[in-house]
């Protein structure tokens, strides 16, 4: 079997039975690999577009509306929404983001002027908030984002049974790597799939990995556990809630400033508690303002405005904590220049291609020949 596998792949019956997943899988998936991949190509860019739909203002951080103005305001614009967080403004985004959700679990995202605080009311979501909940949540809420991930999956699947399939033998194996266009058009679809397919597969194998865990974070994190212990990634737990029954909410300025005081960061926004009095959680980037990657996460008793945790993200310890802390930064892509925003972009657009080189081979070998025999 192994001197088949290495010289004449093509005849073995695992092969054929991989190829069956592969292709009923990818058909299955067609119109949500090709969605998630263009989606997710534009929204490696969404600072910039976000920044040119929405009217110009200067970021001015000296002069910024307070953040009790900016909440009332907003529960008056939105009174059927909670806010579930807010973002100050930044360079890259000089309005304050204000993050919402309805009873029904369903999200949206609304702006308020950075020296005003008053929500900014246009027709309609922007035209990138739409893609950003296309890519997260199908426009489906809650139960759309369990669908991605269990979808995310079925690419991880893909990727890995392409890798089988692309393996054309020991003699041949080169020939893998590139696109003939001295070939009639069905064999440069067939080469363009394979090639591109066999270019990509170590990002879409990690996009799909990531799938699993933003599904399931915490069984991912204890496996990997399991590999290389997780200390710096390792979530602070909250100490034992004391039963002391109390009715005084602290102040949000006075834990910003806490956080302020006790964080080197830069305030990049915060977590509104469900009700009144539940924990509050401030994020302080360590960074550049926006980076993700490398931020202090502090959690505030909401009545005391005691500091209960402190979270030093992305300092990492192990091997475990750098596989953890890369889903983010490599799922995205957007930490690393304009370069590289490009070059995810690109990669990004691999996954449409694949989509219709794919489906294209599909009709060539299969549909076709069904087609012309039921026109007769």
């Amino acid at each position: 079997m192994l001197t088949t596998l290495l010289h004449h792949p093509r005849k073995l019956w695992l092969r054929r039975a991989i190829f069956q997943v592969h292709l009923w899988l990818g058909v299955l998936l067609s119109l949500y690999i090709f969605v998630i991949g263009l989606s997710g190509s534009i929204l490696v860019f969404q600072d910039e577009i976000r920044q040119a739909s929405l009217p110009a203002v200067s970021f001015d951080p000296i002069h910024i509306a307070p953040v009790e103005s900016v909440i009332a305001q907003a529960h008056r614009a939105f009174p059927d929404q909670q806010i579930t967080y807010i973002a100050q403004p930044q360079p890259s985004n000089p309005w304050w983001a204000i993050y919402l959700q309805n009873a029904k679990g369903r999200s949206d995202l609304a702006y308020a002027h950075p020296v005003t605080g008053a929500p900014y009311t246009h027709r309609g979501r922007l035209f990138i908030d739409f893609v950003l909940d296309l890519h997260i949540f199908l426009l489906a809420g809650p139960k759309g984002f369990i669908v991605n991930c269990v979808a995310g999956i079925g690419l991880l699947i893909l990727a890995l049974t392409g890798l089988v399939l692309w393996w054309p033998g020991v003699k041949l194996w080169t020939r893998g790597f590139f696109i003939s266009l001295r070939h009639r058009w069905k064999r440069i679809n067939y080469d363009a799939h394979s090639a591109i397919g066999i270019w990509t597969l170590l990002i879409v194998s990690w996009w799909g990995l990531t799938a699993v865990y933003f599904l399931m974070p915490e069984k991912v994190a204890a496996v990997v556990n399991v590999v290389s212990p997780v200390v710096g990634m390792k979530e602070p737990e909250l100490p034992k809630a004391v039963s002391e029954a109390s009715t005084s909410i602290a102040p949000i300025p006075d834990i910003l400033a806490t956080a302020r005081n006790t964080s080197s960061g830069l305030l990049e926004g915060f977590s509104l508690p469900q009700k009144p009095g539940d924990n509050f959680t401030v994020y302080m980037d360590r960074g550049a303002p926006g980076d993700f990657s490398h931020r202090d996460i502090l959690t505030f008793d909401g009545h005391s405005g005691k500091l209960l945790t402190l979270w030093h993200y992305g300092e990492n310890r192990s091997f475990g904590d750098w596989f953890l802390w890369l889903m983010y930064p490599l799922h995205f892509g957007t930490l690393w220049g304009t370069t590289v925003k490009v070059i995810w972009a690109l990669l990004g657009f691999s996954l449409p291609v694949l989509t219709v080189t794919g489906l294209l081979m599909y009709w060539n070998r299969y549909l076709h020949s069904r087609w012309r025999a039921l026109c007769g």
